[in-house]
Formats: C-alpha cells, sequence, structure tokens
C-alpha cells in the first residue's frame, strides 16, 4: 500500500509530541493523518450539560482536570454527592492546610527560582529562566494537590500581564511569580494589587520606575497609573477620567528599583522624585505630604480603587468567566461583586459565593481549555510522568 509521505510525518510528529507528553500511544484521532482507511475516526459528539455531574463538573472547573481516581475520592468525602462536592469545594478554598509535597518536590530541581535576593537572577541567561518558570508552572499544574491555588495563580498572572520582552522583565519575572502572585492567590485582593504594584517586574514593564518628578510643573508618566485603573482595578468604562489617570500618576511617582551592592533590586521610594502635592482622585481628597510620608499617596490610591463598585464587577466578571461561562449571566457577577465589596476582597470569600450560584452549577461543560490548560489536563488524566522538559 502507498502511503502519503508528508501526511505520514505530520502524524509521525504529533504521536511523538504526545509520547513526549506521557503518554503511551498517539489518540484515534490522529490516524486519518497516516492516509491509512482501515481505522476512520469515531464521530464525537460534545457532552451535553445535563450528562455531566456535577462532580464531574467541579473537578474540571476548580483543578486543571481529573486524575484518574480523584472523582472517587471526592464522592468518598461524604455520602451525599452534594455534601462531598461542597466538601471538596472548601478543602481547595484553603490550600494552606493541604500537603502539597509531592509538587514542592517535584520543582526543587529549577534552581533559578530560588535565587535570593532578587539582583542575583541576574546572573542567569534569560533562556534559562523562563524556561524553568514555565516548567515549574507546568509541572505544579500537573502535580500539585492544591489545584485551586494553582488554577487562580494562572488567573492573576493573565490579569496582572508582564511582558518577558520588554527590557529587564526576563530577569524580573520569576521573582514576581514567586513573591507577588502565590503568596497572594488565595489572600486579599488588596495585598495582591498592592504587591503586584511595587513589584520590580511591574515597575519595569509599566514604566513606574521611570514615573519621577523633580519640580513642580513636571508631567509624570502616566502609563501605570492608566493600566491599574484600566486593566488591574476600574476596568475600561470603570467611570474614571484622564484628569484621574493624570492624579494617580502623580501619586506613583517617585517608586524606583535600587541598584548597586547592598541595594540588589530593591524597591525604594524616593521622596525627591514624587510629587509632593495635593491630588484629587475619583472624588477623593489626597492631602500634600513631603518626605518618606509621600509614600503614603499609593496606599491612599489602592485604598480608594480596592473600594470602588466598578472594581468589584470588573474582578467579579473575570472571575464568572473564567468559571461559569464566557457571557456569565448578570446575577451571578452581581451575587460575586456583592460578596468582593462585602468581604474586603476576600478572595476564598468571593469564590465561595460564585461556587455556589446555580450559573455556575448549572453550566457545565461548554469552555474551550487555554493551551497549557489542555496540556496539563492531558497529563492528569493519563496519570503520566513528565518533568515538563522539551518537546512539551
Amino acid at each position: 500500500m502507498d502511503y502519503d509521505r508528508r501526511a505520514f510525518l505530520k502524524a509521525s510528529s504529533s504521536a511523538a509530541f504526545v509520547g513526549a507528553a506521557g503518554c503511551g500511544q498517539a489518540p484515534d484521532a490522529l490516524w486519518p493523518l497516516t492516509g491509512l482507511p482501515e481505522k476512520p475516526p469515531a464521530d464525537f459528539t460534545p457532552p451535553s450539560a445535563g450528562s455531566i455531574d456535577l462532580t464531574s463538573h467541579v473537578i474540571n472547573r476548580l483543578t486543571f482536570g481529573p486524575t484518574p481516581g480523584l472523582r472517587t475520592a471526592v464522592l468518598r468525602l461524604a455520602k451525599r454527592e452534594e455534601d462531598a462536592v461542597e466538601t471538596f469545594i472548601e478543602q481547595q478554598l484553603e490550600p494552606e492546610k493541604i500537603d502539597d509535597r509531592r509538587a514542592e518536590h517535584r520543582t526543587r530541581i529549577f534552581e533559578t527560582l530560588k535565587s535570593e535576593p532578587i539582583g542575583e537572577f541576574y546572573e542567569f541567561q534569560p533562556s534559562l529562566l523562563r524556561e524553568e518558570l514555565t516548567r515549574a508552572t507546568l509541572m505544579r499544574a500537573v502535580y500539585s494537590e492544591r489545584q485551586l491555588h494553582e488554577v487562580m495563580v494562572r488567573f492573576w498572572s493573565d490579569h496582572f500581564n508582564i511582558d518577558l520582552s520588554k527590557g529587564e522583565c526576563k530577569w524580573l519575572k520569576p521573582a514576581d511569580d514567586r513573591d507577588v502572585i502565590r503568596p497572594n492567590a488565595m489572600g486579599k485582593f488588596t495585598d495582591l494589587l498592592a504587591a503586584a504594584t511595587k513589584s520590580q517586574a511591574m515597575l519595569t514593564y509599566l514604566d513606574g520606575r521611570e514615573n519621577r518628578v523633580h519640580k513642580p510643573g513636571d508631567k509624570p508618566n502616566e502609563n501605570h497609573a492608566r493600566e491599574l485603573l484600566e486593566l488591574h482595578t476600574l476596568g475600561v468604562n470603570g467611570g474614571y477620567s484622564q484628569n484621574d489617570v493624570m492624579e494617580v500618576a502623580r501619586c506613583l511617582s517617585g517608586w524606583r528599583i535600587g541598584r548597586g551592592l547592598f541595594q540588589n533590586g530593591k524597591v525604594q521610594f524616593k521622596p525627591g522624585l514624587h510629587d509632593s502635592g495635593k491630588k484629587l482622585v475619583l472624588g477623593q481628597a489626597i492631602p500634600a505630604r513631603k518626605g518618606m510620608d509621600g509614600r503614603k499617596d499609593l496606599d491612599d490610591v489602592l485604598r480608594i480603587v480596592t473600594s470602588h463598585t466598578s472594581t468589584a464587577r470588573h474582578i467579579a466578571t473575570k472571575l464568572c468567566r473564567r468559571f461559569i461561562d464566557d457571557e456569565p449571566p448578570s446575577a451571578a457577577i452581581d451575587a460575586v461583586a456583592t460578596r468582593f465589596s462585602r468581604s474586603d476582597g476576600s478572595i476564598p470569600e468571593v469564590l465561595r459565593t460564585l461556587f455556589h450560584t446555580e450559573a455556575f452549577r448549572s453550566h457545565r461543560g461548554g469552555k474551550f481549555k487555554q493551551p497549557m490548560h489542555l496540556i496539563a489536563s492531558a497529563l492528569r488524566v493519563t496519570d503520566a510522568e513528565t518533568d515538563a522538559g522539551r518537546p512539551l
């Protein structure tokens, strides 16, 4: 029998990828690429929402996918399925109580992620830093027992996006992941926002380190302020004006990344580069401050924006899109936004409310996975062994 060489090589490379991911053989869907007619692909009909049981649905939403035996383990948590699912959710909402030594043991091989202080990251090649961060992220997604925490790490990493191709971000992002996102992913949004705003990587990516005012009348760099309002808190149509952007930029002026042997990449506030005049942000007055008291301007800005109703709705909408549907019902968004405001931005409280909405329970299936999520799911469901190295 004659074979189509190009189709055969294409199928072979696809099978090699699957094998490298820890799977023993290529799935049937790859068979037609060989040109062999003996094994036509079977018809596939996506499961309807009604055919997905509650346990499977919750596992799929709160984790990077089921592992062999996980559904059974969840059902054993209580006699009734509803109670078992509730117990699983509560466990995942308290990641600090979950023994995660398995994942920690697997990721300890990545020496670059242990660098301390942050200046030591500059001793490594950027390609190695990026590779080890990517591999560690995937391995935690596959092997961590704190699955919801890993899902939220991914969510907040996207929310507080940092482009590694800009300037020194390639050296600074690993520390941002370790010191900013991971410790705060399941804490208070206010703490996460404060850490992200003063992150070395964020100050570099959004030109915050270039935001300096030497004398009255100098115009501050507004890039960081605009992203803080537009992407991180209130949202595009959150009710702020161009004047608010400029006032926030004035509040954020003077933050720098220290240089030299003893400063070693630490974030510092420089009073001589800060606009010490009074400001008005979203209708709230911030008094004039001199010297090191100017640091309080940033605290005031974060307090104002995190307590704003637009921030609650912006974060609630993004969370509902992640866990419910790309077009979530307004009732679910309202409930989550209300909990955000009433809980002072407690991420576990907000997620608990979301997971108990009728929309979350009823919107089963119907969501596409991002590439990394898809790979992690494939590795988990096949109980594969991987170190997340090439060619993954």
